[in-house]
């Protein structure tokens, strides 16, 4: 089965850099931005009706721009900075409610050192554990100045939230910006379950026969030489927990149970 969530990351990828390197596609004054949602989601630029998600567009004037994403009752809003002539990605998981949803902003600029590749980490929550290539760096929010080029696994993670993966390719003098919002795990309560008792009918069962005395000996062991522990009466039945050549171990009450002699006996 394809992975849906890896193909669309690894999409992402591919359409950041495609925008990002592909400079043609771009006048000095434009910006771009991809969008895609997880499941489709309603696109509102500025309060604009744009269509559902998968979403792009690169012909965006650099500055801040609101965007909503709307999908069932879940609406995500947030405040997108657009940089000149780069773009940015937005990777959304919608979940049942705004809690359980979570995902991140992705962009990128040129900085003043063409040697390095820089990052800049936020989240929600602050203090989420920033892994590179599953090695823990830092808590958020985090500036790297150089965490090298080539490609790159970003990890952010909290307890009790869902990890987010961002895959980038590091590229001297360019620094990313990843905003990222972890959505909470669903807590699903154990269901209690009832022990149902066992019925008298799965039981084995034992009726005491008459005697020579008129009740019958419960012992401590199968044997004739164990500790008296008790009396029984001819016509009482006990559930049969175990047999023993001659002898029967019944149970008397929730704690106790004893051996009695089989030949005194009726297996029900």
């Amino acid at each position: 089965m394809i992975n849906l969530k890896s193909m669309w990351k690894k999409v992402l990828l591919i359409c950041l850099f495609s925008l990002f390197l592909g400079g043609c596609s771009f006048s000095n004054k434009k910006t771009g931005i991809e969008i895609m949602t997880n499941p489709s989601a309603k696109v509102y630029i500025n309060g604009k009706n744009e269509g559902s998600t998968p979403y792009k567009s690169n012909n965006l004037k650099p500055g801040e721009i609101d965007l909503r994403l709307e999908h069932n009752e879940t609406v995500v809003n947030k405040k997108i900075k657009l940089r000149d002539g780069s773009a940015s990605v937005v990777y959304w998981d919608f979940g049942k409610n705004e809690e359980e949803s979570g995902g991140y902003v992705l962009s990128m600029e040129k900085t003043g050192d063409k040697k390095m590749v820089g990052l800049i980490a936020s989240s929600i929550p602050t203090k989420s554990i920033l892994s590179v290539d599953d090695e823990t760096v830092d808590y958020t929010p985090k500036k790297i100045d150089n965490f090298g080029e080539g490609d790159k696994k970003i990890t952010i993670s909290f307890p009790s939230y869902k990890s987010t993966n961002i895959f980038v390719r590091g590229i001297k003098g360019y620094q990313f910006i990843i905003e990222a919002k972890l959505a909470k795990e669903e807590i699903i309560e154990p269901i209690a379950i009832e022990p149902t008792p066992t019925s008298l009918a799965e039981k084995k069962m034992v009726t005491i026969k008459e005697t020579e005395t008129g009740w019958l000996r419960v012992r401590d062991t199968s044997s004739s030489a164990g500790v008296e522990i008790d009396k029984v009466n001819p016509g009482e039945s006990f559930e049969l927990l175990e047999t023993n050549n001659d002898w029967v171990k019944i149970k008397l009450n929730d704690n106790e149970s004893g051996w009695v002699s089989a030949t005194y006996v009726d297996t029900n």
